[in-house]
């Protein structure tokens, strides 16, 4: 018999390869993706972040399923570091483009900027 709680974390893991395919085309907004302060108000952290979050949520999902197929029962872990580590990413990407100058302060709205 198929149990509750492995059946639902095998959907979300399921969810996580769908939806990362296209997360890193999704374009910066206020309804879906990683909004943080960081990714909302500078288009560059907002791709950059993005791309790398596809990235490890269909690596996420995978291991989650792979875990959950194999009977160990760690794949809620696997979605856990896939929800934090795109938004600790933001984060450093912003205090790197900050250090390096090619944004004055993360938070102020870009104005044209390329």
């Amino acid at each position: 018999p198929l149990e509750a709680g492995r059946a639902i974390i095998t959907g979300y893991c399921l969810g996580y390869i769908l939806f990362g395919n296209v997360l890193g085309k999704v374009r910066r907004n206020f309804y879906i993706g990683v909004r943080t302060p960081w990714t909302l108000t500078n288009e560059r952290v907002w791709n950059l972040t993005h791309r790398f979050a596809g990235k490890v949520w269909v690596t996420a999902g995978v291991l989650g399923l792979a875990f959950e197929i194999f009977g160990w029962h760690i794949g809620f872990l696997s979605l856990l570091v896939g929800w934090l580590a795109p938004k600790l990413y933001s984060l450093v990407i912003l205090k790197q483009l900050e250090r390096r100058g090619e944004i004055a302060d993360g938070l102020s709205r870009e104005q044209g900027e390329a």
